[in-house]
């Protein structure tokens, strides 16, 4: 009989046991789809995506080639409501991807709607400024190898390029400081491993309700066009950075028309 695995205590130090436990994917679509139509229920974001995009993402997924969803993050609900949009019947097929947030939401009592969902806990570097820089630059490089391998087989990674919460100057604009490395890093690699991969640049807006209590319900994510990786030289980390940035800027000025 075989013992289930005892879950790992989420933090830097022990990311090794994080990793190979989460590493493999935690999700139960049991418990998964009943929670994002209750999520969709509450949010019920209007997704702006044209039928041009639905259809090369369609073809992109069938082909195998890896997806990476990049979103901006203007707000606390932004994961929810990122949840919800993907929901949508035209896209479904992105929900099923591997989220990334913060370590601290798996310690709490809402540990097991991050771990039945297939999320991954992040480590973010500004929460360990006294942990050794090795043992957090480890702990960042097993979680990118695992992005990398979720899209080397076709899958999606689902990721808030600015690793916090929006700035007041990136709302309706992104400035290509606030994209962390993070997303170039899951690109290249999977381009150094000669698999394809395609980035969706994906922009939230609330226009003027990014910090409203209850869950807003005038949110927009609108799409802004592919990004598609698939011959030549793998791209550098910066590179992928710009080509992020200007795909979720576009993306934002749809989402705020």
């Amino acid at each position: 009989m075989n013992k289930r695995r005892r879950r790992p205590e989420v933090t830097v130090a022990n990311w090794e046991a994080v990793y190979d436990f989460y590493g493999p994917g935690r999700r139960r679509d049991g418990f998964t789809y009943p929670l994002l139509a209750l999520v969709d229920a509450l949010y019920r974001p209007r997704l702006r995506i044209a039928d041009a995009t639905v259809a090369r993402l369609h073809r992109l997924h069938s082909d195998g080639v890896g997806i990476v969803v990049a979103v901006n993050h203007p707000s606390a609900h932004d994961p929810t409501v990122l949840a919800a949009a993907l929901f949508d019947r035209r896209i479904r097929f992105l929900a099923s991807g591997t989220g990334l947030t913060k370590d601290p939401l798996f310690r709490g009592p809402l540990r097991p709607v991050f771990e039945y969902t297939g999320t991954v806990p992040v480590f973010p570097a500004k929460n360990y400024e006294g942990t050794a820089s090795d043992i957090h630059e480890a702990a960042a490089t097993r979680l990118i190898e695992l992005c990398v391998g979720r899209l080397v087989d076709g899958g999606v990674v689902l990721t808030f390029v600015e690793g916090t919460n929006s700035s007041a100057d990136d709302l309706r604009t992104l400035r290509l400081e606030s994209v962390k490395k993070g997303v170039g890093m899951m690109v290249a690699g999977a381009r150094e491993a000669g698999a394809p991969v395609a980035v969706l640049p994906l922009g939230l807006a609330y226009h003027g309700r990014e910090h409203a209590k209850l869950p807003p319900r005038r949110a927009v994510a609108a799409a802004g066009p592919i990004v598609v990786w698939d011959s030549g030289p793998p791209p550098t980390v910066d590179e992928v950075r710009a080509a992020v940035r200007d795909g979720i800027d576009e993306a934002l000025t749809a989402a705020w028309s």
